[in-house]
């Protein structure tokens, strides 16, 4: 049972004397002519032409005529004596007594810091954001330090209790792991299809599709050799430029210009192969010096 509603009955509990309705006394004089203590004139309810109403219980003469009347009293109408009221009442009020008994959390008034900080160490909310374990990044915690920390303060700022801080860590984590597999699914995808990538770039230039792949091949070779004198393979074929046709087609055009080698291995351009193959052009000496200085 509700609160209000104990301390609703606990009202009527005193308003009514022991005497009075179902417990066979006498109610007081209304001025009008009553049947069975109950003055029909000013507690029956109204209602609809027709509708049927419960019967109102004895002890309903000593309520004020307009509370006899309200919504609200009507749902005493299950207690037919006052005994059975006064007996519900006491039950509900050692609940409530339970309840109070260290298990009842009350909520601090504005600007109250020490009733605040009460309530949320009841809570089960740490005292500093460090208390916020955060076992779930434990991973992003090495490589981004201030990001978890900027979690946990944001954990202690809403008072989520440490069991609910590990839960936004693990949806965090799992989140993050989500977009890595996502991310790394798309690198594949774009380093496997970078030939024919570049060769829509040549749509306007070349009409056969022969010639597009075979500038595009070129293109990719020329690039991939570039990334290995250069050491880049890991970091660009790691990112989101892996793949990318405007940048394969720009460091193909560079490594041209500059006298970049590039090798036939198995009857297709490939580049990064060590030396392995027929190069099909000679290096210039600013390539040569710029491998050399890289080295």
């Amino acid at each position: 049972m509700r609160i209000f509603e104990f301390l609703y009955h606990r009202t009527l509990f005193l308003l009514a004397e022991d005497s009075g309705g179902g417990s066979g006394g006498t109610a007081p004089e209304t001025g009008e002519e009553e049947t069975d203590g109950v003055s029909h004139d000013e507690t029956e309810p109204e209602g609809t032409d027709g509708e049927e109403h419960e019967e109102i219980p004895g002890y309903f003469a000593q309520f004020p005529n307009e509370k006899a009347k309200s919504e609200s009293y009507k749902t005493l109408y299950k207690y037919r004596k006052l005994d059975d009221l006064a007996d519900a009442l006491i039950k509900a009020e050692g609940r409530l007594a339970e309840m109070n008994d260290g298990r009842l959390l009350a909520i601090p008034r504005k600007g109250d810091k020490a009733g605040a900080a009460e309530f949320a160490k009841k809570l089960g909310v740490p005292d500093e954001p460090s208390g916020y374990r955060m076992e779930a990044l434990s991973d992003y915690a090495k490589e981004s330090p201030e990001i978890v920390e900027a979690i946990r303060k944001g954990c202690r700022r809403m008072l989520l209790t440490e069991r609910q801080g590990e839960a936004v860590a693990e949806m965090i984590a799992n989140v993050s792991k989500a977009s890595a597999m996502r991310a790394a699914l798309n690198i594949k995808d774009s380093i496997e299809k970078q030939t024919d990538r570049v060769a829509a770039l040549y749509s306007d230039k070349f009409t056969a599709e022969i010639d597009r792949k075979k500038a595009a091949e070129e293109d990719v070779a020329r690039y991939q050799a570039f990334l290995q004198e250069t050491g880049l393979a890991d970091v660009i074929n790691q990112s989101s430029l892996a793949g990318n046709p405007q940048l394969i087609r720009a460091v193909a055009t560079f490594s041209k210009k500059h006298g970049g080698v590039i090798h036939l291995t198995g009857g297709s351009l490939a580049g990064g192969n060590g030396g392995k193959g027929k190069s099909v052009m000679d290096e210039s000496q600013d390539w040569k010096d710029f491998k050399n200085h890289r080295r």
